[in-house]
């Protein structure tokens, strides 16, 4: 497991090793959208936010809505 900081040190997600979100979803979500850096506790890397906030295979956005007459 590993845990993503803050700046300050204050742990705000935790993930799977390989990058699966465990925990924190919505800390993660209002830091990324207060624009802090978040790093990784073991190894003081920058955490890369577009690993979380993709959406695989997820269709368009209204894409999957049909008008129907």
């Amino acid at each position: 497991m590993k845990v993503i900081v803050d700046e300050a040190g204050e742990i705000i997600a935790k993930a799977t090793d390989d990058h699966t979100l465990i925990g924190g979803h919505h800390r993660l979500s209002l830091a990324a959208s207060l624009g802090k850096r978040l790093f990784w506790r073991d190894t003081g890397e920058p955490v890369k936010l577009d690993l979380f906030f993709k959406h695989h295979g997820s269709p368009q956005h209204g894409s999957s809505l049909r008008h129907t007459a």
